[in-house]
């Protein structure tokens, strides 16, 4: 029997939004965040930001860190880093210092490399 790996293991966050979730607003938060579902606003927080293989966005999104596997449109400011998993699909800008795209990944925008602000 063939054992399925979750490729979202390694980023635990304290809070989850559910595939059968839909918010409509602007999140903040200060830890970290999990959007399986569907999202209509503006991210800005603090902290690690993961959006799952089958989450929708639309809207900018303002965060320390964010692990992208779903669909976005918007653009995005990540203050540490950007990681674009084998799934996702970005059509906006990003502005980040460190960024890693994985194969597979849909780009649609620009990319500006930033500097690190320090804490």
């Amino acid at each position: 029997m063939a054992q399925t790996i979750d490729p979202y293991r390694d980023f635990l966050t304290k809070t989850t939004l559910s595939g059968n979730t839909f918010f409509d607003g602007t999140m903040k938060f200060k830890e970290s965040l999990r959007i399986d579902g569907k999202y209509h606003g503006t991210v800005d927080a603090k902290g690690l930001l993961v959006i799952g293989p089958d989450s929708k966005l639309e809207g900018d999104i303002y965060c320390d860190e964010v692990i992208i596997g779903g669909e976005i449109r918007g653009n995005i400011t990540a203050r540490k880093r950007l990681e674009l998993l084998t799934t996702a699909k970005l059509y906006g800008d990003i502005k980040t210092p460190k960024l890693k795209i994985a194969d597979g990944v849909v780009f649609e925008g620009n990319c500006e490399m930033t500097t690190a602000k320090a804490e």
